[in-house]
């Protein structure tokens, strides 16, 4: 029945472990903030490739009712807020 040997190991011959110098924690440290910052860099592209440009070439030829509704930010969408802040500040005078 044969049997594995283990080779005998001599104790010189084992190298001792060195404990890690200051270049290389400064190198694995630069190594983490370029892949750190290419990553945070490449998400926030793909966010912004992500989202829609506003679409700014609206025919002139709509009604003022349908250009109100189609873009919230007309001076018509601000006089309804205004009055909405107005019958709000006289309700909590009871």
């Amino acid at each position: 029945m044969p049997t594995t040997a283990t080779p005998s190991v001599d104790e010189d011959a084992v190298v001792p472990l060195k404990a890690p110098t200051l270049g290389w924690a400064l190198r694995r440290a630069l190594l983490a903030v370029v892949i750190l910052f290419f990553s945070i860099s490449s998400v926030a592209w793909l966010l912004y490739a992500s989202i829609d440009p506003e679409q700014t070439d609206t025919p002139a030829a709509k009604s003022s009712g349908e250009r109100a509704s189609a873009t919230p930010g007309t001076r018509q969408g601000a006089s309804i807020i205004g009055s909405e802040k107005t019958s709000l500040r006289g309700a909590g005078r009871l």
